[in-house]
């Protein structure tokens, strides 16, 4: 994406995973496809492609002394949502977005929640 982000395969990659609906007429499909094409530098095909933004920051302002839930409230993973799951979260610790702690690094526990998205 970042050393050439309008190289042919690379922008047909990304026209093959757009889904584009059914209803569009079909002049009204191609200046979708060439829009898509035009902007192919924002797309990124998966998390490693993904920049980050120059000057963003995150800041949680949370009081000194503040203790949160540790308790894991979590039912275990059924396997259809593990062979879903687990591979995301290798892939985003490759990205470097997410990194393994220790447990005893851990300051607050959370479920997780898989929702379907409705199609």
């Amino acid at each position: 994406r970042t050393t050439n982000p309008f190289n042919p395969k690379r922008v047909q990659a990304i026209l093959d995973m757009v889904e584009i609906g059914p209803d569009l007429s079909a002049s009204e499909l191609e200046d979708v496809r060439a829009l898509v094409a035009e902007y192919a530098d924002t797309f990124a095909q998966s998390i490693m492609e993904v920049t980050p933004v120059k000057g963003a920051v995150h800041t949680l302002n949370i009081p000194p002394g503040t203790t949160f839930s540790k308790k894991i409230n979590q039912c275990p993973l059924r396997a259809p949502e593990r062979a879903y799951y687990y591979p995301r979260i290798d892939e985003m610790e490759h990205a470097q977005v997410i990194r393994k702690i220790r447990p005893e690094d851990v300051m607050c526990c959370s479920p997780t929640t898989l929702a379907q998205k409705a199609h």
